[in-house]
């Protein structure tokens, strides 16, 4: 039997949280742009080194998505019956040993199979850092914690490309691995000194792992939330559909070397950041839920204008603007999304409905990985992944989530 979690019985620190936890769970949460786009600039590397085809390189980006879309689910939902610390502390610890194991990969397939392990422990780690933020704040106050985490995870997407381009040509996609586990030792460090313990024994259901699948039927049920979670999927798939393509596209296809590529990905992923920022200062001035259907119109418009572009021949000027008003629309979604679904199902427990949410985001992304490299031509792949996933996402937002707007809960029966 779980425990009911209402908004009255939530602890909150006044209306925020502190900047240092903020920060400690902004890292926490970067575990996914940290192991994804760090190595990007080196796909063309690794292909060459393993003697393999480009979409065997990208199967490492879909397991990485398929662990983490894994680990939030069943992590989420384990930590409302353990808590958040100690799972917090074994995913850190998992993410570590799995980087170095990456770092030391004789060929492609135990590439492939240590990226599943890396990325099963990186979800645990975004979904525990997420849960942390509603176990403390409620409504708004939540979503503009959201949008300050993300205002500063979305630093690490900026700057990963950068390394990634640095440490690849000069020391080999390797050192992008040791890196990476270079940060895994910080993250252990912020779990075991900064993150407190946020869901008190009192708290906590009990059977979270047996009511896995009823709790998933529950949350299934409610349509809001589904609404909100498919937003966030969507809006997520449409910058995974990009991020997937771009590497080849603008290497290959366009000629730029992997560290002019890192610089395009981080002037799109710094717009990223300021869009998260905007968005925090707003959220008290306007439905969030708007802020979703505008995020989600203006990827259906670039993706629009991407298909023109792949049809007439692409230009690197006309590829990275459209990009670059796409990429930053995500921050509207995220957090945005985020808090309003999980205000929908606190009854069912916080760590379930964000793990869900994480497990619907990457399962979407390991979904589109793939599907963007198998046509002839890519840039036309990618802008056709883009626009399908942004108008599955938009209708799923405007149909499913209108019950929100007159501030009742509505459930399917």
């Amino acid at each position: 039997m779980t425990n009911q979690h209402s908004e009255n019985t939530q602890p909150q620190l006044a209306q925020t949280l502190p900047v240092s936890l903020l920060a400690g769970l902004a890292l926490l949460s970067a575990a996914g742009p940290f192991g994804a786009d760090t190595y990007l600039a080196s796909f063309v590397e690794i292909a060459s080194e393993f003697s393999t085809t480009e979409s065997m390189v990208q199967l490492t980006l879909t397991t990485f998505m398929i662990g983490m879309a894994s680990g939030q689910l069943v992590i989420g939902a384990l930590s409302d019956s353990l808590g958040r610390k100690k799972l917090l502390l074994i995913a850190t610890l998992v993410f570590l040993s799995s980087s170095i194991l990456c770092a030391v990969a004789p060929n492609i397939g135990t590439l492939i199979a240590m990226r599943l392990f890396q990325g099963l422990a990186g979800g645990s780690t975004i979904v525990l850092a997420r849960s942390v933020v509603p176990d403390l704040l409620t409504g708004k106050a939540s979503a503009k914690a959201f949008s300050t985490l993300m205002g500063i995870s979305s630093i690490a997407p900026a700057v990963a490309p950068l390394v990634g381009g640095v440490l690849g040509p000069a020391l080999g996609w390797r050192s992008v691995f040791w890196f990476l586990a270079a940060v895994n030792v910080v993250m252990v460090a912020i779990v075991v000194f900064m993150v407190p313990e946020t869901l008190p024994p009192e708290k906590r259901s009990t059977g979270a792992l047996r009511n896995l699948l009823p709790n998933i039927g529950r949350l299934l049920r409610r349509p809001v939330y589904v609404g909100y979670m498919l937003a966030f999927a969507g809006g997520f798939a449409v910058m995974f559909s990009y991020i997937a393509a771009s590497p080849f596209i603008f290497q290959d296809l366009l000629g730029l070397t992997p560290t002019q590529f890192s610089l395009v990905f981080a002037s799109n992923a710094a717009m990223l950041t300021m869009v998260s920022i905007l968005n925090g200062k707003m959220i008290n001035r306007f439905n969030p839920r708007n802020g979703i259907l505008i995020g989600l119109t203006v990827m259906l418009m670039t993706s629009i204008g991407l298909i023109f572009n792949a049809l007439v021949g692409i230009t690197f000027f006309i590829t990275w603007l459209l990009l670059f008003i796409t990429v930053p629309m995500m921050a509207l979604i995220f957090a945005n999304a985020t808090a309003l679904g999980i205000e929908e199902v606190r009854d069912i427990g916080i760590g379930a409905g964000s793990g869900l949410m994480g497990f619907a985001q990457f399962l979407a992304a390991a979904t589109v990985s793939p599907l963007v490299g198998l046509g002839a031509n890519l840039p036309l792949s990618m802008a056709i992944s883009m626009l399908t996933c942004a108008l599955i996402a938009l209708f799923a937002v405007l149909t499913l989530t209108r019950e929100s707007l007159r501030g009742k809960p509505h459930r399917l029966t």
